[in-house]
């Protein structure tokens, strides 16, 4: 049932019926596209709820057992054995992959797949076997406007951090909230230094004034619709929203003493342009 109204489980069930194997485990991702160019996460599971399965793929990156049996052949080779099964089908394939013999190679796989193509990054393995992940980067400066999630503080810790940079007319442009990055100690230290200087109470969020600069990395952004702050009295006052970057997967990297809360500092259009 599940597979038949996942059109591509449906074709990698036809296509492993005609392989000898009655069981086998298999490790993929579903993903959506939009021509040749993948889409992002928010995207795929919006076409997953509307049932737009036209654009859905699986990607296929390791076979793990086959008839009970765990695959102890290179990675290399289960790539290709997974390939051989795949042939013919137009929902369900293995990831890209090579196996490098320079830099330039491993370049070129980047430009074309990560670049051009907007896959979210690579995998690389080396001789032993250890994995790595390899993603783009982004890095901004920001400043802190708020804690978040006040009722899970029962352990005096802050859970993540809400920061904003300036836009050129001097409001706050809020652009995510930061969890990543941020150690048990550091948690509870932030607790007990900014929570006594909060302003105001919202509903899953405390404001604080904003004086704290932090750098953030992040590995894209994306577009969408933020909430927008005028400081007033060291109250920062909702001013409705904008459509504007937002940050994904934001991790702080530290603290930015060197820096103030200023368009020159934190501005918007400098670090993330249109």
């Amino acid at each position: 049932m599940y597979g038949e109204s996942h059109p591509w489980l449906k074709e990698l069930k036809e296509a492993l019926d005609k392989q000898p194997i009655q069981e086998v485990v298999i490790l993929a991702e579903t993903y959506a596209v939009e021509g040749e160019r993948m889409l992002k996460l928010p995207e795929l599971i919006h076409h997953l709820k509307n049932g737009d399965h036209g654009k859905i793929r699986l990607g296929v990156f390791d076979l793990a057992s086959v008839n009970g049996k765990a695959v102890n052949q290179s990675y290399l080779w289960r790539l290709q054995e997974a390939e051989t099964w795949l042939s013919g089908c137009q929902l369900v394939h293995v990831l890209p992959y090579t196996q490098p013999r320079s830099r330039d190679e491993i370049r070129a796989l980047w430009q074309f797949w990560v670049e051009q193509r907007n896959y979210e990054g690579l995998f690389a393995r080396d001789n032993q076997q250890n994995l790595y992940k390899v993603k783009k980067v982004l890095s901004i400066d920001a400043v802190i406007i708020g804690l978040n999630r006040r009722d899970r503080w029962k352990f005096n810790e802050v859970t993540s951090l809400k920061v904003a940079v300036i836009d050129s007319d001097g409001s706050f442009l809020e652009v995510g909230d930061v969890a990543s990055g941020i150690d048990r100690q550091l948690r509870r230290s932030l607790h007990d230094k900014l929570l006594p200087l909060s302003k105001m109470d919202y509903e899953a969020w405390v404001q604080i004034e904003p004086f704290v600069v932090v750098e953030v990395e992040a590995t894209e952004t994306f577009r969408a619709k933020k909430p927008v702050y005028r400081l007033e009295d060291g109250f920062l006052r909702p001013s409705g929203e904008k459509e504007a970057h937002s940050l994904r997967h934001p991790r702080l990297v530290r603290f930015r003493g060197d820096k103030k809360p200023t368009v020159e500092d934190v501005g918007y259009e400098r670090q993330l342009p249109n």
